[in-house]
């Protein structure tokens, strides 16, 4: 008897050891199958897809300048982002501006605060993400009183010169405002929420976080199509110019570090403190010395170098200043890219007469007699779609210039540019509508 309950013993050890393996193995498994398999593949891919790369012609007259909205700081209560921080990674992902979107303290607010200037050639601009949805960037110095509620505040806002813009276009909005002036059409954040649980996401991110973060980014991609609609049914009616967001916080992650006092915090996601406590032997196993951060401990999912590489804003602007950025993304002068594929840097969607001479760039409104043609030019080859009035009527594969005769046909044409990548079409390049009259 006793051998028995041994032996029955030895075989539910052995299947529950089996059982653990194939768990661990099931949600693992994709994981290591992209870092040992995918990819390495897709790396070598879109290596060899950079050396397409052409030079292209300067059509339009002004220079564009690259940048990220809605971002989060330390002034936001889920996030601990110091600016040696976020210029580190600005710098790394080729940005020049940042316009801010932090949390609002309390139900008065002060502008400037946070971070606001030119700091060593990156243009950070205050502003804030309110809870119902929008986001104001004053560019003043001004006291709001968010007790006015939504209508009065951005009202306000823009009559003073200020940049109001809906964000997470995924929720109700009263899209009929008409003060606001843009809304998110791609954000990192929204594009998570559609995704089949967060759990794949987060185990493949520790398994290839850091050397492949950028692709594991690349998973949970998709086209935004009913923002798109939505956005191109608003333009029926009035120009709303569309952006991208990185909703970058910088907070899902685990970090420790030494107090002055010598106790140890440890903070999780959301940048919530998850204890204060004196030193114990995990923590002296697990700490090292603090980096430039102050940091003895960090495991972060999502960086501020990843969420800014991942999608950007290309600005036309004739002179480098947070004014004259703010003032060409209300004229629409800008396009989305998705940088970790390929830099967009060159990339340009315009209007020409019968002489050749440009006569009206994305945003910008034009008489039909001023835009029998429009063109683009991109830096690589792709496959250029161009809507009107929100319906895709054209397209152009494998090309670095597209043309297209508007014939004397008013409307809103708006390009998707996307790359031939991993057997697929993948869009890389969204602009802003040339609104032909």
């Amino acid at each position: 008897m006793k051998a028995k309950i041994l032996k029955l013993v030895k075989y539910t050890f052995f299947l529950i050891l089996v059982l653990v393996f194939v768990v661990l193995l099931k949600s693992t498994g994709p994981g290591l199958w992209n870092y040992f398999v995918t990819y390495p593949k897709l790396e070598k891919e879109i290596t060899e897809f950079r050396l397409k790369y052409k030079k292209p012609k300067q059509y339009i007259g002004i220079q564009s300048h690259k940048g990220v909205i809605h971002s989060h700081s330390y002034w936001s209560h889920d996030s601990r982002g110091l600016l040696p921080e976020i210029l580190t990674a600005a710098k790394k992902a080729e940005l020049e501006f940042i316009f801010l979107s932090d949390h609002p303290h309390g139900k008065l607010d002060v502008y400037p605060r946070g971070f606001h200037g030119n700091f060593d050639g990156v243009i950070i601009e205050s502003g804030t993400e309110y809870s119902s949805g929008f986001m104001v960037n004053p560019f003043d110095s001004v006291v709001l009183d968010w007790k006015k509620g939504e209508t009065q505040i951005i009202h306000d806002i823009v009559a003073n010169g200020g940049l109001a813009t809906y964000v997470h276009s995924e929720k109700p909005h009263p899209w009929g405002n008409p003060d606001y002036q843009a809304m998110e059409i791609y954000n990192i954040h929204t594009d998570v929420l559609d995704e089949n649980g967060i759990g794949p996401l987060l185990i493949n991110n520790a398994i290839n976080g850091g050397k492949y973060m950028s692709w594991c980014y690349r998973e949970f991609y998709d086209d935004q199509t009913k923002i798109h609609s939505l956005w191109d049914s608003l333009n029926q009616n009035r120009r709303i110019v569309g952006v991208g967001a990185v909703d970058a916080h910088n907070n899902h992650n685990f970090r420790a570090r030494y107090l002055d006092s010598g106790l140890v915090e440890w903070v999780g996601p959301n940048a919530d403190t998850i204890s204060i406590e004196e030193e114990n032997w995990l923590d002296k196993i697990l700490l090292g010395e603090p980096d430039k951060y102050g940091w003895s401990f960090r495991w972060d999912l999502d960086s501020y170098f990843d969420s800014f590489n991942h999608v950007s804003n290309q600005v036309f602007c004739d002179t480098f200043s947070n004014v004259n950025i703010k003032d060409n993304i209300i004229k629409g002068h800008l396009f989305v890219s998705f940088e970790s594929l390929v830099k967009a840097k060159g990339f340009q969607y315009f209007a020409i007469n019968e002489n050749d001479s440009v006569t009206a760039i994305l945003g910008d409104s034009v008489s039909i007699e001023n835009a029998p043609i429009l063109r683009a030019s991109s830096p690589y080859p792709v496959k250029f779609q161009l809507f009107k009035n929100g319906v895709i009527i054209d397209e152009k594969e494998n090309a670095y210039d597209y043309g297209f005769a508007t014939n004397s046909q008013p409307g809103n044409y708006r390009i998707t540019a996307s790359i031939y990548f991993d057997n697929k079409w993948t869009t890389w390049v969204l602009t802003n509508s040339i609104y032909v009259h």
